[in-house]
């Protein structure tokens, strides 16, 4: 036999907050929502039916619960890509909205229907449940939404190693102050103050906290400019110096110009045409790089591409770009400057460690109405390591890449895109931003 009374009132708790759980996050899954939720409905469906039989039999099902309740766990963690921290941080908020919930349906029940051996899983149980539901779980959600923006856009990964403990001491405090269940604690305004504070002790907590959280990441985005700026910065001084050099190497050339056509005059007097061409070869190898050229209208961007075009030059590297951009950017362009910047530094030193074959950079780029668009090839013969869908540093062993989070943290800003793949040796990267 079955309770299917207490087996729906479970059900009625359980799937509003897998629900909660999953739908703020379906753009961060690793499966289409319904795949994803398809294991979790099956195990809710036996976990009903075990719950229920185990009421009819006299028992509370308590210990079922929280076995389940591990199991639901891991599964989102598996199902959405992000820091572990910043998942188990939310799952645990829902798991305090879940608990409260019950309690107050549970306290309406006990107050307007007093029964000295209520189990709370009767049919009135399921009514004020849903009663409950269909008055918080809007707020809920709407809530849940705004705050996964601030958790997810906040790379802090030393704060969110401990803050999901706030509400794990959440969840422990509400069991060690109303974990007595008998129908006289349950209908005592003193179990709903407890229930209801705790409640909004960790909204107004979580209040606070997504605001520090808009301080920390408006804190990271001033630290990011003031990085762009030194970025730019030395990229201008490398290239001063390369004019420097370059200037020294005419000046170098001219003094020795009288010298070689002396020696070409001579060869000519020998009508020695093969000496010539060979002498001429060399002299031409020996000439300065013209690390003049201009690779787009936008001066700025045009730095970067000298300054990497001289790199890319040392270390025998193809060097393809076309840029079709305007003299000014419509969006901010110390930051374009430093992504193409972070770019070209992560292409040339994969090119660097390339062996097999002949590494090459392509870089195109263009502006298109209200918005730009960036793609960048490289040869990599070692295929990145990736966790959580981020990059792992090839640099800092176990760290994540600075340099394409950077990539990413600037196209998302825009509202647009940074997608990074790697296909039979070679790394593309595709960026969209939008003014």
């Amino acid at each position: 036999m079955i309770s299917w009374s207490a087996a729906i009132n479970l059900m009625l708790q359980s799937i509003p907050a897998h629900l909660m759980a999953y739908w703020p996050f379906r753009d961060r899954l690793r499966f289409p929502l319904w795949k994803a939720l398809l294991p979790v409905c099956l195990l809710q469906i036996a976990e009903t039916v075990f719950f229920g039989t185990i009421v009819q039999a006299g028992g509370d099902g308590m210990k079922l619960a929280y076995g389940f309740a591990l199991v639901y766990m891991g599964i989102y963690f598996f199902s959405v890509r992000d820091s572990r921290s910043k998942i188990l941080f939310l799952y645990l908020f829902i798991t305090d909205y879940t608990m409260i919930l019950w309690g107050a349906a549970a306290f309406l029940e006990a107050r307007f229907f007093y029964d000295p051996g209520a189990n709370f899983t009767s049919w009135k149980s399921v009514l004020f449940t849903l009663a409950v539901m269909a008055v918080t779980a809007p707020l809920m959600l709407r809530y849940l939404n705004q705050a996964k923006e601030k958790v997810f856009s906040t790379d802090a990964p030393e704060f969110w190693r401990t803050a999901w403990l706030i509400p794990a001491l959440t969840i422990c405090i509400v069991q060690a102050y109303t974990g007595d269940l008998s129908p006289e604690e349950v209908r005592s305004f003193r179990f709903l103050f407890a229930r209801v504070l705790l409640l909004l002790c960790a909204f107004a907590f979580y209040s606070i906290l997504l605001d520090a959280l808009d301080g920390i990441r408006r804190q990271a985005a001033l630290t990011e400019q003031a990085e762009v700026q030194e970025q730019l910065l030395n990229l201008q001084r490398m290239q001063h110096d390369q004019l420097l050099q370059y200037n020294e190497e005419v000046k170098t050339a001219r003094h020795d110009l009288r010298q070689h056509l002396n020696v070409i005059w001579t060869y000519l007097e020998k009508d020695d045409i093969d000496g010539l061409k060979e002498y001429l070869t060399a002299y031409e190898r020996k000439l300065p790089p013209d690390i003049r050229r201009t690779f787009t209208k936008n001066f700025a961007l045009n730095v970067v591409c000298t300054h990497y075009a001289e790199e890319a030059r040392k270390y025998e590297i193809d060097y393809d770009v076309e840029l079709d951009m305007p003299e000014r950017l419509p969006v901010n362009e110390p930051e374009v400057c430093a992504l193409l910047g972070n770019l070209l530094e992560n292409a040339v030193e994969a090119c660097r460690e390339v062996r097999h074959s002949a590494p090459f950079i392509r870089v195109r780029g263009a502006w298109e109405e209200s918005h730009i668009v960036f793609a960048v090839d490289n040869s990599c013969e070692k295929e990145p390591a990736w966790k959580d869908g981020r990059l792992l540093s090839s640099k800092r062993e176990g760290g994540f890449g600075t340099g394409t989070r950077s990539v990413q943290r600037t196209a998302e800003r825009s509202g647009g895109t940074a997608k990074f793949t790697y296909q039979d040796g070679v790394f593309y990267a595709s960026i969209f931003l939008y003014e």
